[in-house]
């Protein structure tokens, strides 16, 4: 099978395209059975010579998240050419928090660029995200939860995000003083701290136990400034490469994946995963993203309460901590590694590929004789 991700994210914010595109692409050109192609979604957009090189040639292709201007007409395109279109995109955008960077655009439909006014995208991208699903074959998404929402609309598949498990081995963090609680996170993420309770804890923590430092990875720098905690007892580490993240995530001692609202209920377990991956004790929001993962961590109720009783007991007993998240943990963890877990994604696509039966492919679906506006925009 040859399989095509049109992967989004630019260069500055790659993190989803990673997990959803390019891990997958990876392994499946490890099996040397099938054969997997990244194409830009400008350029499958603009339907490049790139895009008509690897899109002639595919069985499958997967569009990530952009379903809106240009794209839906290649979608329409490529449709109409016997290829089987599949959507994947992993956030509820329908339910985005005010505090999301990508608030302006998914729930206003505000295009903004630097040096000029907001543009006013019409039709309304959620509106034209819908449009897309029903458009594409099916869908794939990271979490049971977003699956039930957009099921009126396509075929939606639940595909876990899997973890490229060499990234993560043999990463040696450097020594360090005290005890780190550590998060790292992209620009969604402010309401999960601002409402989960976990900040009121953390400076609970910190106070009663003056060895912690609590370390806020990412480029919002908001959830380290509500942290009210002196300086020597927070440090602020901003994005890099991708791949030095295995090394910073590293220095955690305990790890943390706070959670709140509807719009949270929707992430994938990436957070919990990674810190099985690494032996790191981790303690979350008690939440049905990672209700799966139960047995494996430890789930607190978003008060302050609950999370300083937890993250106390991690502190003042982190060895016995530490070797629990070497055990099962750690064999969870290791176990949801893309290399084993390959197939699964293939015959997701199989599956799919299965049920489209040839009056699919003769009438695709027209969308509106509204105009929408001939753009592809960033949306994160």
């Amino acid at each position: 099978m040859n399989i095509v991700y049109v992967f989004a994210d630019n260069l500055l914010e790659w993190n989803s395209s990673e997990w959803r595109c390019a891990i997958p692409a990876r392994a499946i050109n490890r099996t040397q059975r099938h054969h997997a192609d990244m194409l830009s979604i400008s350029d499958f957009a603009r339907n490049t010579p790139a895009s008509q090189a690897v899109c002639s040639a595919a069985d499958v292709i997967v569009v990530q998240r952009n379903l809106f201007g240009l794209v839906l007409s290649a979608i329409q395109h490529w449709k109409a050419r016997d290829k089987i279109l599949v959507a994947d995109f992993d956030d509820a955008y329908q339910l985005m928090p005010s505090s999301n960077a990508s608030y302006p655009f998914w729930g206003q439909g505000l295009v903004l660029r630097a040096g000029a006014p907001p543009e006013k995208l019409e039709p309304h991208p959620l509106k034209q995200f819908e449009w897309g699903l029903r458009l594409v074959h099916a869908a794939t998404v990271p979490s049971l939860r977003l699956a039930d929402d957009w099921r009126a609309y396509t075929s939606v598949h639940y595909l876990p995000n899997y973890i490229e498990l060499r990234n993560y081995t043999d990463v040696t963090a450097e020594p360090h003083e005290g005890i780190i609680i550590g998060w790292g996170g992209s620009l969604s993420h402010y309401q999960s701290f601002s409402g989960s309770g976990v900040l009121m804890a953390l400076k609970r923590v910190c106070q009663a136990r003056p060895q912690v430092r609590v370390m806020v990875c990412g480029d919002d720098r908001r959830i380290f400034e509500q942290l009210a905690l002196p300086e020597s007892q927070k440090v602020h580490q901003p994005w890099g490469h991708y791949s030095e993240w295995p090394r910073t995530l590293s220095r955690f001692d305990i790890g943390i994946a706070p959670l709140y609202g509807a719009y949270d209920e929707r992430r994938s377990w990436i957070k919990p995963l990674e810190y099985m991956v690494m032996k790191i004790p981790w303690a979350a929001s008690d939440s049905p993203a990672y209700q799966d993962l139960r047995n494996y961590g430890w789930l607190v109720k978003n008060t302050p309460a609950g999370w300083e009783r937890v993250l106390m007991d991690m502190v003042d007993n982190l060895d016995e901590y530490k070797n629990t998240a070497a055990g099962e943990p750690y064999l969870f963890g290791i176990s949801q590694s893309i290399d084993d877990n390959v197939e699964n994604v293939i015959t997701a696509y199989a599956s799919i590929r299965e049920s489209v039966t040839a009056a699919d492919f003769r009438f695709p679906l027209e969308i509106s004789g509204q105009s929408m506006q001939q753009a592809v925009v960033p949306a994160r």
